[in-house]
């Protein structure tokens, strides 16, 4: 997803794979849920909006991306309470990661991620 990979250069992160495992980025943008990036495992990327409802941990949407040689396939999508998909052959997602990918800058994500890292 070229704006999350976006994102993670603009915060000095070249590639998921220099990522550790746990390490965590939470971009935060004025009128949207949080968009917290996780690397969850050996090539795997969570990427998500998350709220609290009733003390529970909430997405709007996750994907979970496992990524090999710069191809990522994303394997699981949760919305809650609405869906959860997990296929670790792959999920076609396509048009709603385009979709996604383009409100992420349309909202601030990518610039709010550049802007971070001046403030540090």
């Amino acid at each position: 997803m070229d704006a999350i990979s976006e994102m993670l250069g603009n915060l000095g992160v070249p590639s998921v794979a220099e990522m550790n495992v746990n390490e965590n980025y939470t971009i935060t943008v004025d009128g949207f849920e949080d968009l917290t990036i996780e690397k969850i495992g050996d090539g795997r990327l969570s990427v998500g909006h998350y709220y609290t409802q009733r003390g529970d941990l909430m997405s709007d949407p996750e994907v979970v991306f496992m990524i090999d040689d710069d191809e990522w396939r994303a394997v699981r999508y949760t919305q809650h309470p609405l869906a959860h998909e997990h296929d670790e052959s792959g999920l076609d997602l396509s048009e709603f990661l385009s979709t996604w990918g383009k409100n992420l800058r349309r909202q601030g994500f990518v610039d709010a991620a550049n802007r971070r890292v001046a403030d540090d």
